[in-house]
């Protein structure tokens, strides 16, 4: 009896006391002053909370990004996952309006107080993080097995189970004094700041006007133009701020009420308008892709689109989604000159919109492209499909996109899709027949697209794509050495990349639909290889092919019917590929990369004992490239370290940045699994850019000038004992300093690219937290 007395007292007094512990009120100095959310607050958050709390990819998608995004608070609900049935849709401001709805949709608050508790969620992991600073193991927020904190059973077990894992998440605490000011804020209950009106660009009005205008020309040409233009940040030349177009049911000159529709292209119930919306949350990098809108914009559009003839009398299309899906047959009463130029004329927007979103996560969307590669465009004047009347028409069987099948796309239609390679290879027939038609002889240089602005080194002619694992990005210009591929893209092409990787690319989509545009991909790419293979003579380009898709599943998966068909450039010598790329950058003005490009007989510089100039530290990054010199990062590259931003302080005070992107090698790109085992690490190779690149740092370095002799001989010369000499330059996860260094990236980023700047994502930041770095 004695014993149970004494058991029962012991259980009691322990469970009190943890009760105890948990209930001990959060502590903090409070700050005797009036808060402002906008200049006390919001730029705590944008530094230290946006950062990995923006876009589909927030953990627990709960978005930092805005005030509105904040008082949504979190959910359980995962967006990214394998499901059958596509999943309800949580885009904010988009799909509810007010947090009470969204509380309808399971979302629930961090910042007010729980429920016998004297603080919020956030509060607590916050105040976790000042009483547990220490960063411990490895953080990978996309990749951990998050916990959504909902309520005080789970937050007690979390800062049990998980003390060292307090917020900012895998990074240094808070300042005292932000902490503090975070802390009075979210104590004293936020309060929503007056809406401060500001003047809208005169802009605005006039394309408003144009794009309402209901004569029914103008109303088929606004509805490409905003299919086209619905995920951009629209520029206006007399304004900090940018727009988003979309359809409302309030007319223009009154408050915009958003529409939300699945798609794009799903339809919505006449009349409704078409309106631009100032965007309300922090600008972040990874979704920031700028369009510009002014008035010679405008006059090109009525040139492209109005004051052209049209061959038929213009008619509404179609919202069914057969047809509204596949923009070949949607639009196909606009002529087709018209819409490649438009799309040419921003054709570094278009690229990008399909490379950096609406995905903001995705291995295997990104592992259907190589890690490095160019893409030139086809002359207007010389792509025969929009100068044949009938052949777009005659093929649109066979130019069908995956999104018709809408994002419930059913499992067994899915497969039928698969077995389309019949369509494909008659497509490739007929269009290599019709180029026989128009050019007997063969294609030359001269069919290659010139770019925006021909005189100009650097323009659109030539973009480079680099794929970051699983992100990618891309740039004007012909950047780092020879790739392993090349595309060439036709207006048929481009518009079927855009509307089945971002039109009708539905992230809350089931699972079926996101493997019938992985695998439509496969077929869009190996088309844009085949365009740059038609270039080569006909003997050898499925010999080239064969190079590029190396292994038995990757001949059985990929369908690739090289034409008969002459070139009418002129060889001389057998590497053929390397000299037809070269061919193309001459004919476009295109500069080769200095950093990268490797000349033929190069041979690499000592390193030096002391560096002084900006020439003699780029000799050394560019030996840094060969492929002799990669042992450091092909070592530390099956940890996802991919890119990362170096800063060069030289004595005067002045700052070079670069950044060190890693290109994996593909044996192939043709499966979606498995993708390790098509690796080949002996085959990789750096690129070292100017500047910023990319939206997800993996790594910050800062070097001395006083350190660079040391620097290059580690990286140029690495053994693995070098690893702990590195801690010195790499800027790891539990560095005193990291918040004071990323800072410093940031603010140069803005500096340099003050439009197309936002902020970066440390989401997928090295996961490991101490230095030395190794397996």
């Amino acid at each position: 009896m004695k014993f149970s007395l004494f058991l029962i007292f012991t259980i009691t007094f322990l469970l009190s006391n943890a009760n105890a512990q948990f209930n001990q009120k959060v502590s903090f100095d409070e700050v005797k002053k009036n808060i402002s959310y906008e200049n006390d607050i919001k730029p705590i958050l944008d530094k230290r909370c946006v950062v990995c709390h923006s876009c589909y990819n927030s953990p627990c998608q709960l978005k930092m990004s805005s005030l509105e995004g904040l008082l949504r608070g979190a959910t359980k609900e995962v967006i990214y996952k394998n499901r059958l049935k596509a999943g309800e849709m949580t885009r904010l401001f988009v799909d509810a309006t007010t947090t009470e709805k969204w509380r309808e949709k399971g979302f629930y608050p961090v910042n007010e107080k729980i429920p016998n508790l004297n603080a919020s969620i956030m509060s607590y992991l916050l105040n976790q993080k000042q009483k547990f600073p220490k960063i411990k193991g490895n953080y990978a927020p996309e990749d951990d097995e998050l916990t959504c904190i909902k309520d005080k059973d789970e937050l007690e077990k979390y800062l049990n189970d998980k003390p060292y894992h307090g917020m900012p998440y895998g990074f240094p605490a808070l300042k005292k004094e932000e902490h503090n000011l975070l802390m009075t804020w979210l104590d004293k209950g936020i309060k929503k700041p007056k809406i401060i009106q500001t003047k809208e660009p005169k802009e605005i009005k006039i394309f408003e006007d144009f794009l309402n205008n209901q004569d029914v020309k103008h109303k088929v040409t606004a509805r490409y133009i905003y299919e086209h233009l619905f995920l951009a940040h629209i520029k206006f030349p007399d304004s900090n701020d940018f727009y988003e177009l979309v359809r409302s049911y309030t007319k223009p000159n009154t408050s915009v009420k958003v529409i939300a529709t699945r798609l794009p292209y799903d339809k919505v119930e006449e009349p409704f308008y078409y309106r631009f919306q100032k965007i309300k949350s922090t600008i972040v990098h990874k979704t920031h892709m700028v369009y510009n809108l002014d008035e010679s914009k405008l006059k090109r559009y009525k040139d492209l689109f109005i004051n052209t003839n049209w061959e038929a009398k213009p008619t509404l299309v179609s919202y069914d989604s057969k047809i509204a899906a596949n923009p070949l047959t949607a639009y196909e009463q606009i002529p087709a000159t018209s819409k490649y130029n438009f799309l040419l004329d921003n054709i570094h927007y278009f690229i990008m919109t399909f490379i950096r979103g609406p995905v903001c996560k995705g291995q295997i969307a990104l592992n259907v492209i190589n890690d490095h590669f160019w893409v030139a465009f086809k002359d207007p004047k010389f792509d025969v499909t929009l100068h044949d009347s009938n052949f777009i028409h005659d093929n649109l069987k066979k130019l069908s996109v995956p999104n018709e099948y809408g994002p419930n796309a059913p499992i067994l239609d899915a497969f039928d899709f698969f077995s389309y390679d019949q369509d494909t290879i008659a497509y490739y027939k007929n269009k290599n027949e019709l180029y026989k038609k128009y050019y007997k002889k063969g294609i030359d240089i001269n069919s290659i697209w010139k770019g925006n602005n021909s005189e100009e080194k650097n323009n659109d002619a030539i973009l480079t794509i680099y794929r970051h694992f699983n992100s990618a990005s891309v740039q004007k210009g012909a950047l780092g050495d020879i790739p392993k591929t090349m595309w060439v893209i036709d207006y048929p092409l481009l518009e079927r990349l855009y509307y089945s990787l971002v039109v009708g690319f539905d992230v809350f989509g089931n699972t079926p639909h996101k493997l019938l545009v992985r695998k439509y991909m496969d077929r869009l790419r190996i088309e844009g290889e085949s365009n740059f293979l038609e270039y080569l003579p006909k003997d050898i380009r499925k010999t080239q092919f064969d190079k590029w898709y190396l292994g038995y599943t990757a001949k059985w998966l990929i369908t690739y019917t090289p034409s008969q068909n002459e070139t009418l450039v002129k060889y001389k010598s057998k590497e053929y590929k390397k000299e037809l790329m070269l061919d193309i950058l001459k004919y476009t003005n295109t500069p080769k990369d200095k950093l990268n490009f490797i000349e033929k007989g190069y041979k690499q510089s000592p390193i030096l004992k002391q560096y002084n100039t900006k020439s003699q530290i780029e000799q050394s990054l560019k030996d840094l490239t060969l492929k002799k010199n990669t042992a450091l990062f092909r070592d530390y590259s099956s940890n996802n370290f991919n890119l990362s931003y170096l800063r060069i302080q030289m004595n005067n005070k002045e700052d070079y940045v670069y950044s060190i992107v890693i290109n994996k090698w593909h044996d192939n790109v043709a499966f979606l699994f498995n993708e390790s085992e098509r690796l080949n690490s002996s085959k990789d190779r750096i690129n070292i850019l100017k500047g910023f690149v990319g939206s997800y740092p993996n790594l910050f370095i800062v070097v001395k000038q006083d350190d660079l002799s040391e620097f290059f001989n580690i990286l140029i010369n690495y053994k693995k004992d070098d690893n702990e000499k590195l801690s010195k330059y790499f800027i790891s996860r539990e560095n005193k300093n990291f918040w004071e260094v990323y800072d410093w990236f940031q603010n140069e980023f803005n500096k340099e690219q003050p439009i197309d700047s936002g902020i970066f994502d440390l989401n997928r930041y090295f996961k490991k937290s101490i230095l030395p770095i190794t397996n």
